[in-house]
């Protein structure tokens, strides 16, 4: 009997340890999972069928609401997957690519110099507690001397969708240059590059009256998100406020919420998308040394080996945040040479749903196979072309 009591003891100080670790040191993890219960569930009914690609294909060609896809080979641009093509979609960190052309547009000026020093404090200014942490890590983890040069900080912000680079990158290109370059490009003003952090901070209404912003026209959104920006960089008071806050409560918003907030983010169509795609393979973006250093930053995925399996070259910018898989790549097929651009993206997914393709890196691997698998590419040309009817 003493021996049995001992071992209930010792099984439930066990337990409340466990208990401890797991869910008392994670409750807020916790806490944020049993808050967006229904946001969870969202999309559920989806998951089942969309585990393979050919599931996935079928998914869009019944959501247009959901999806855009523009793909095509150069060689032949009549003839391609069309689907919502001109459709508005939240960019996310896809809008880096302008980040990128203008930065090697100073580079090329003498106004950059790629090797020097930046402190990776000066970067952490615009990092906001929850809000793409790990991929800002990535970046700190990798240079334990307190510095990095400016060529790695724009190689972070590519890789690893590093926002906090992104918008050190932003101040350091400049509002009027970044500007001028999008007009440079025919793009409309929505897809503008906006800071990520005075995004962030608009759209939390802890921090920000958010009832304006159904009625809010975009450059007025912009403008309110770069000061924003502006005041985390330049005021350490505001910058501690802020940051307790999104520490304390995040954006305190649901998932639905979060999902909802990307229609204020800064958007473009996948059509438009692919031409600057094609631009910049014909070397006709701004000038052909800049078109071939962007090219060369933009094939960081050909470090993988499945990637170098299947390509003879490639590139990409994709983003995954609540609700937005995203992409924008070009690629030679190592099977049979020949190169498409491509621009896909699912915008305001169901939250369940997005959780589905997320973990699962879905969006990434359709985009890719769509490129060297005639097969997928012909189960997508027919499930869309039912929907575009």
């Amino acid at each position: 009997m003493k021996r049995a009591l001992t071992f209930l003891g010792v099984f439930l100080a066990a337990a409340i340890f466990v208990f401890a670790m797991v869910i008392g040191l994670n409750y807020s993890g916790f806490e944020t999972l049993f808050e967006n219960e229904a946001g969870m569930a969202e999309g559920s009914q989806y998951i089942e069928s969309t585990y393979s690609l050919a599931g996935l294909a079928d998914f869009i060609g019944e959501h247009p609401e959901w999806v855009s896809i523009t793909s095509y080979n150069i060689n032949d641009p009549d003839s391609g997957l069309f689907y919502q093509e001109d459709v508005p979609r939240s960019l996310g960190a896809t809008s880096n690519l302008f980040l990128l052309i203008e930065y090697e547009r100073q580079v090329t000026s003498g106004l950059l110099n790629p090797e020097e020093q930046v402190a990776l404090e000066d970067i952490r200014t615009f990092a906001l507690p929850e809000i793409s942490e790990n991929n800002h890590q990535k970046l700190v983890d990798t240079f334990e001397g307190g510095t990095a040069s400016l060529e790695e900080v724009v190689n972070a912000m590519l890789q690893n969708s590093d926002l906090v680079s992104a918008d050190y990158l932003w101040f350091r290109l400049g509002e009027e240059n970044i500007r001028a370059l999008v007009d440079t490009l025919g793009l409309p003003d929505t897809a503008l590059p906006l800071p990520f952090s005075g995004m962030y901070m608009r759209i939390n209404p802890a921090l920000n009256d958010t009832s304006a912003l159904r009625e809010m026209e975009f450059p007025e959104f912009a403008n309110e998100s770069i000061q924003l920006a502006k005041e985390l960089n330049n005021d350490p008071e505001f910058n501690q406020k802020v940051k307790k806050q999104f520490d304390d409560d995040r954006l305190s918003l649901t998932f639905m919420q979060e999902r909802d907030a990307l229609a204020y983010f800064p958007r473009a169509t996948t059509r438009q998308l692919t031409d600057v795609m094609v631009r910049l393979l014909k070397d006709e973006v701004l000038s052909k040394e800049i078109s071939e250093q962007v090219k060369a930053k933009l094939q960081w995925p050909m470090g993988s080996e499945p990637i170098a399996r299947s390509f003879e070259n490639y590139g990409a910018i994709y983003d995954n945040r609540m609700g937005l898989l995203a992409g924008i790549d070009f690629g030679t097929s190592i099977y049979d040479g020949h190169t498409s651009v491509q621009a896909i993206f699912f915008d305001r997914l169901p939250v369940g749903f997005w959780v589905h393709m997320s973990a699962n890196h879905m969006q990434e691997d359709f985009q890719q196979r769509l490129i060297w698998d005639p097969a997928l590419y012909e189960t997508t040309l027919n499930e869309i072309s039912g929907s575009n009817e």
